[in-house]
């Protein structure tokens, strides 16, 4: 019986080295289909970021210079005459309301991650194409 019971245990030692492996490797996600999909997903990551980066990097500079515009235009409204200093007024305060939004959302911008991305994104550039709109339509006026 002891002989029996001891050529079960080899089996079994056996088959556990044989086939022990491929279980290890296939529960750890290292199995070659795991290493593909992982390299995969790091090579979409870097590529978020990247265009994440340059369309942040982008945006800053032309809200940079938009900030510049709307204090030359706020400047220029200063030494008006009271007329058009009142409206110039009222409308570069409606362009800093819309400038203070436009912030608000860059930082959603940088805070979002891949799956907010596009749709912060969009939002970025709706409003910053609707404050460059307010700004012409004011400096227009002058």
């Amino acid at each position: 019986m002891k002989n029996k019971g001891f050529a079960v245990l080899i089996c079994m030692c056996f088959l556990a080295l044989l086939f022990l492996p491929e279980l290890v490797k296939n529960a750890g996600g290292q199995g070659e289909e795991g290493k593909t999909k992982v390299a995969g997903q790091s090579g979409e990551t870097e590529k978020f970021r990247a265009e994440k980066e340059e369309f942040e990097k982008k945006t800053k500079e032309k809200i940079d210079k938009l900030d510049k515009k709307m204090d030359e235009l706020e400047a220029k409204a200063k030494e008006s005459g009271s007329k058009t200093k009142a409206e110039t007024k009222e409308q570069v305060r409606e362009l800093k309301e819309k400038r203070a939004a436009l912030k608000e959302d860059m930082e959603k911008l940088e805070s979002s991650g891949e799956k907010t991305w596009e749709a912060v994104k969009r939002k970025v550039e709706h409003g910053l194409a609707e404050l460059e709109d307010a700004y012409n339509k004011v400096r227009d006026k002058f």
